[in-house]
């Protein structure tokens, strides 16, 4: 057996050392998930209570629901839904070495 061989026959030995590449797929999915979970929430914490919020194009368009946006308990739900996705990626940063899926060592 060839060790560089174009149809993909490679030694025992270089199997071993390369890193399982389903594994570190999953890992960087897993990344992803993170980063996004906490930039929505961080979104999502802020923006309420942001000028924008009460002054943009959709509230223009349908004036009858400003008063709904414009209400604290509304904003505060929204606040809160910030919270929990905040949440969601401090939990997947917690899990992100056990579900690693063999690709980082224990």
């Amino acid at each position: 057996m060839l060790p560089n061989s174009p149809w993909g026959e490679t030694s025992g030995a270089q199997d071993e050392r390369r890193p399982n590449t389903r594994a570190f797929m999953a890992w960087i999915g897993h990344i992803i998930y993170i980063l996004y979970s906490l930039e929505v929430g961080i979104f999502l914490l802020f923006l309420p209570w942001q000028g924008i919020w009460e002054n943009n194009y959709l509230l223009y368009l349908y004036p009858r629901i400003r008063p709904v946006v414009a209400n604290s308990y509304f904003k505060g739900a929204v606040l809160g839904l910030g919270i929990v996705n905040i949440m969601i990626g401090i939990q997947e940063i917690a899990n992100l070495r056990k579900d690693s899926g063999g690709f980082f060592p224990r």
